[in-house]
């Protein structure tokens, strides 16, 4: 399984991008500029079951923590809160908003 994350890049001076690769997902991370700011930690599970990618960013007074469970049909969880489940897409996630393909979701309540 291969997971490519860059280490982000300063887009202005107001925001900093990341781009994470997942099987089948594109991720694309926009965090506010801060004094603060943490450098981007990957970590990628396949073993024991299921494929579990876990992406920590965010500024130390701030942290965020994205995770993604599953190979094909992939569970999203953003900030310890279920955002449901998708096979293939595009997501984005600027300053604590999570959108996939477009579009802004919620979180989903169990």
């Amino acid at each position: 399984m291969l997971v490519i994350t860059d280490a982000g890049k300063r887009i202005s001076d107001d925001w900093v991008e990341y781009n994470v690769v997942h099987p089948g997902l594109t991720v694309k991370i926009l965090e506010p500029y801060a004094a603060d700011l943490m450098p981007i930690s990957t970590v990628g599970k396949s073993s024991p079951s299921p494929l579990r990618h876990t992406v920590i960013f965010g500024s130390k007074s701030n942290q965020h923590k994205l995770e993604i469970v599953g190979k094909y049909k992939k569970e999203l969880y953003f900030d310890n809160r279920f955002y449901g489940t998708i096979w293939s897409g595009d997501i984005l996630i600027r300053d604590g908003s999570l959108s996939i393909d477009g579009k802004l979701v919620s979180p989903i309540e169990n």
